[in-house]
């Protein structure tokens, strides 16, 4: 059987409405003075102004409000400076995944005056506990709100800050946050958790318990995402989607996740194109690329999706899943291929090269990838085949 660990947030809080609690929350933990992490876009759909209005309630609030998307180390260090610059002891985070990873820097630097960002970044780099933090996400994708991982955009390379110190002390999920996501955005996102959800369930550091949450995950986006992305005020399915992403972070912030991810952050990173984006299309290849190694768990992904494989082989099971993902992302009106985004067919062999250096993602993946493999993949995320 082995043994296992995993690392999850403290407290989590569901529910609509869950944001008029965060008052009493805050309270809980202590907290005098907090500084809310969060960007433009959250402030004009109204959603800063109901976390702030109870927030007041209970503590003595500012405001950082200028949260970009896929941070960069400069960004990041803006981020850190505001949170030293007043004696804070809580840190909100409300927004998407780039506004989750802001609040964990903005907490770890709270805690931690004597380091800069970029002496963060690695694994266990943070120094001293973090100062506690309340996250809010408002998209269902990205899992940030669950993992112990911060991204962060260095010399145009995704880089990772990874610590038990980024575990968010309360996790505040309300259906009605995600309901202001505009339909495309609900599909990337959405496709996003389920890339989470499978790479981490593929990945050879998963474990019964990673393999639980990604399961139910898997299960719960293959019943909502499709209700979510066309009834965007159907309170269930977003619920339910939220829940989703958040069990697909619990799943890859202990399991990780794979070669899909390797992909997606060298061509997203290159060509700017947004991360949901990137992991949903790199998706179904990558399991493709797997199912030799991999099709026992391809065959539990299918039945997951709602795939009748009762009376199908190994081999055209593990298939069925493929095709369902393929047939989510024409759905939900994604891209399927490469050339569709735009990308050169003479970078393919620069991408390959550049995802072969991304080694912690490559050694999780099931099946050994060399540089000619990576070749082939980048081809066929190219032409579509």
């Amino acid at each position: 059987m082995g043994t296992y660990a995993v690392q999850l947030p403290k407290r989590v809080v569901f529910g609509d409405g869950v944001e008029e609690k965060i008052g009493a929350e805050a309270k809980g933990l202590g907290a005098k003075k907090a500084l809310i992490v969060t960007d433009a876009t959250i402030e004009k759909a109204g959603l800063l102004e109901k976390v702030e209005k109870t927030l007041k309630e209970a503590v003595e609030v500012n405001v950082f409000d200028i949260v970009e998307s896929e941070p960069t180390l400069a960004a990041a260090e803006t981020v850190a400076g505001a949170a030293r610059a007043a004696k804070y002891d809580l840190i909100v985070g409300v927004g998407g995944g780039s506004v989750m990873d802001m609040a964990k820097v903005a907490s770890a630097a709270a805690s931690n005056p004597g380091q800069g960002v970029s002496e963060f970044m690695g694994a266990n780099k943070i120094a001293n506990p973090s100062v506690p933090k309340i996250l809010v996400p408002t998209t269902a994708g990205t899992g940030a709100e669950a993992t112990p991982f911060t991204l962060i955009i260095v010399e145009g390379k995704k880089k990772a800050i990874a610590s038990p110190y980024n575990l968010a002390d309360v996790v505040l999920i309300s259906p009605s946050f995600t309901a202001t996501m505009p339909a495309k955005v609900t599909a990337s996102t959405g496709m996003d958790a389920l890339s989470h959800a499978i790479e981490a369930f593929l990945s050879t550091g998963s474990n019964p318990l990673t393999d639980s949450f990604a399961l139910e995950a898997i299960r719960k986006i293959a019943d909502n995402l499709e209700v979510a992305f066309s009834h965007g005020d159907n309170l269930d399915a977003r619920l339910k989607m939220s829940l989703a992403a958040m069990l697909g972070g619990m799943a890859f912030g202990n399991a990780g996740v794979i070669v899909g991810h390797a992909a997606a952050h060298t061509f997203g990173a290159k060509y700017k194109i947004p991360h949901g984006v990137a992991a949903a299309l790199a998706l179904p290849y990558i399991m493709e690329y797997n199912a030799p190694v991999a099709r026992d768990k391809l065959v539990k992904v299918a039945r997951e999706m709602g795939e009748d494989v009762s009376k199908l082989t190994e081999e055209e099971a593990a298939s069925r899943a493929v095709a369902r993902v393929r047939g989510l992302l024409e759905k939900l009106e994604l891209p399927t291929r490469l050339a569709d985004l735009d990308v050169p067919e003479e970078d393919l062999q620069e991408l390959a090269e550049a995802m072969s250096k991304e080694k912690g993602y490559l050694a999780r993946n099931p099946r050994k990838i060399e540089h000619e493999d990576a070749v082939k993949i980048f081809e066929r995320l190219w032409s579509g085949e």
